[in-house]
């Protein structure tokens, strides 16, 4: 069957987007199917809102928020300096690259009227995944045809459960159109729930669908000291200084291997790695610290010491997805709420996650059988 994908493609810093595409576009191929990614630019316009009556909850965390906004503040001053070395980063990750030689995709770049007008040919859609319930109604599959298959498999809503009653309206209209609505998070499954979906479950990134040898084809060698601690920061506020994970990196021993999204401003030398690269430095680790999800999808799924830093500033709502993962897999204790020498025990058992990972392939799998099997083209 000939199955469109439809999620954010764009980023030039963002390996956790690019992993995704990868692994949804590799776990239907691995299903017999063929699969292409459906290009597309956001619009600025039907973003979703916050309802007025969440004012109350704003002006409770008004603290939280000014100092993340001081801090934002201090971030895009230093950001002008290194703004000429972020452009020449993101050009050296090779992302371009990495999806022309990587997945195969529509040769256009549609937008909102192009993919209405003109929608990419399939048998089915899926949408997902990534934070793509929040925009534009092409993540809805809105383009699609009543005769095709239309799936939801882990879009997320990044934690935001209340909108605007128009939008409400709209995302209403449109789930009830889909075949099967697989949220990444509960409280997306939720939100379906009181809008209708009441058959809406929730489902694994599908970066969770792969193994090891999946990821192992698309590793690119990078001459790295060892033994290192590997560092993935994203933007996103924390309550660390980057100096902290330094120092306890040479408390034990380690030399420390630093990459970043653009929006992670600091005086310390970060590689540009390329996303190849990004999975052969994070496999080779003796130890990881990051605040991404992805980044601690693969360090459990490569077996490395993890340690997951929360965020702050009025940015906690993102921290679920990773604390609904690391509970599932019984590795609550992966949070960083401690000092991090706490950590250092060497008997890591990643048993319980294999479990759940491997279960959840298997639910994954069942459902895709039952919708696609479901209807006849």
């Amino acid at each position: 069957m000939k199955i469109g994908v439809i999620t954010f493609s764009n980023s030039k810093d963002n390996y956790g987007q690019m992993l995704q595409i990868y692994a949804m576009q590799c776990f239907l191929k691995k299903m017999g199917h063929e699969c292409f990614l459906i290009r597309y630019t956001d619009s600025p316009k039907a973003k979703a809102s916050f309802k007025w009556s969440k004012a109350i909850t704003y002006l409770c965390r008004f603290p939280q928020y000014a100092i993340w906004y001081v801090q934002q503040k201090k971030e895009r001053r230093q950001q002008k300096v290194y703004a000429t070395s972020a452009q020449s980063s993101n050009i050296l990750r090779r992302f371009d690259e990495f999806l022309r030689d990587n997945i195969e995709m529509t040769p256009k770049i549609y937008d909102e009227t192009s993919i209405i007008n003109n929608p990419p040919q399939a048998d089915a859609y899926v949408c997902g995944s990534d934070q793509i319930w929040c925009g534009d109604w092409a993540y809805y599959l809105n383009f699609a045809s009543e005769n095709a298959i239309k799936i939801a498999y882990a879009p997320s809503m990044g934690g935001i459960t209340n909108f605007s009653p128009e939008y409400e309206a709209q995302m209403k209209r449109l789930i009830h159109r889909l075949d099967f609505v697989g949220m990444r998070e509960q409280s997306g499954v939720e939100v379906c729930k009181r809008l209708g979906r009441t058959d809406a479950v929730q489902v694994v990134d599908p970066t969770l669908l792969l193994d090891t040898k999946d990821y192992d084809k698309i590793r690119i060698p990078v001459a790295t000291p060892k033994p290192y601690l590997f560092l993935y920061l994203l933007g996103n506020p924390i309550g660390y200084k980057t100096k902290y994970f330094y120092d306890y990196a040479a408390s034990q021993g380690l030399d420390v291997v630093y990459v970043a999204s653009q929006g992670k401003v600091d005086d310390y030398e970060k590689f540009p790695a390329q996303v190849g690269e990004w999975v052969e430095l994070l496999a080779n680790a003796e130890m990881v610290i990051t605040n991404s999800f992805h980044c601690t999808v693969f360090s459990l799924i490569y077996h490395r010491r993890v340690v997951t830093v929360p965020l702050v500033g009025g940015y906690e709502r993102m921290n679920t997805r990773i604390n609904e993962l690391l509970e599932n897999a019984g590795l609550e204790d992966l949070i960083l709420n401690k000092e991090l020498e706490y950590y250092q025990q060497d008997d890591w058992d990643f048993s319980g996650f294999d479990m759940y990972k491997n279960s959840e392939l298997k639910r994954t799998s069942d459902y895709f059988d039952k919708i696609i099997g479901s209807k006849s083209i």
